[in-house]
């Protein structure tokens, strides 16, 4: 396994300059890069497995792995098959293509490393789930975790009804901007996203992990972490509650957000996420 650099947030972080009525002024700009990643301390003992979520990308949790690399964690992101280059539309592509690229991920980390643990991001966070059922992950951390989509007040038919129907005859639905209230994250991360659709055949094949994930909850023992938003407008924050109370695990805590949407990682509280991340795992 190739080692990387020494690597920092600032990474992510540079300076754009402009100017106005004869003043300079600078002002942080974010960098996201869609791309596989691995930030890797020699000598060392911990791994984290990060996984994104269903349409995303490696970007979405690239800020959460590098505050993790300055807290002693060697970190890993991947790409799931359908998920792995730009394309003018998402590509169709099954829950286990994309567990099988975590099963492979997880394996080889727990070839060099006593301690993995695995942080899934909204699908991501699904796939940890059921990957923590049958291998022996260290810790779990589920941010915003997808179990449930998020329904309108004025909705008259579940999400899920209307994807599982209209999914056989559309392969598209289109996208509206990213998740994000942090307007400067928010253009970071759609200028780093792949796809402006959601294929809704990977959407269904979500949908039929989570109905076997949701059987194996009480099975599920590992100590876990879960934070979630109250105002999260793609997935129903009472599908986490549901994983909350339903998970086997004896060590497993819930906090709640109330001010991002459903990217956390790169929210307005992501600064919160972060802190919570690495106490959990530090613990």
């Amino acid at each position: 396994m190739n080692v990387a650099p020494s690597t920092s947030v600032a990474l992510a972080i540079g300076v754009d300059f402009f100017y106005v009525g004869n003043v300079w002024y600078a002002t942080a700009l974010i960098h996201l890069v869609n791309s596989p990643f691995f930030y890797g301390h020699l000598g060392s003992d911990r791994a984290c497995l990060l996984l994104h979520g269903l349409g995303g990308g490696a970007y979405e949790l690239q800020l959460l792995a590098e505050v993790l690399y300055e807290a002693g964690w060697t970190a890993q992101g991947i790409l799931y098959p359908g998920h792995d280059r730009p394309s003018a539309q998402m590509p169709a592509s099954t829950w286990s293509q994309w567990y099988e690229a975590v099963v492979s991920a997880f394996q080889a980390l727990r070839e060099s490393y006593p301690t993995v643990a695995v942080i899934g991001f909204s699908t991501g966070g699904t796939l940890a789930l059921h990957l923590a059922h049958h291998y022996p992950v260290d810790a779990l951390v589920l941010l915003a975790p997808f179990l449930r989509i998020y329904r309108p007040w004025f909705s008259p038919v579940a999400p899920e009804r209307l994807v599982q129907s209209l999914g056989q005859w559309m392969p598209w639905l289109p996208r509206r901007h990213l998740p994000i209230r942090d307007r400067r994250l928010r253009q970071a991360a759609e200028a780093a996203c792949f796809f402006k659709t959601f294929n809704l055949q990977a959407v269904r094949s979500a949908l039929d992990l989570i109905a076997q994930v949701e059987e194996e909850l009480p099975m599920i023992t590992t100590p876990t972490l879960i934070l979630q938003s109250r105002a999260d407008t793609t997935v129903d924050p009472q599908g986490t509650q549901i994983i909350y109370e339903q998970l086997g695990s004896s060590h497993k805590e819930l906090h709640w957000l109330k001010d991002s949407d459903h990217l956390l990682p790169l929210d307005v509280e992501r600064e919160q996420v972060f802190a919570k991340v690495v106490a959990f795992l530090g613990r």
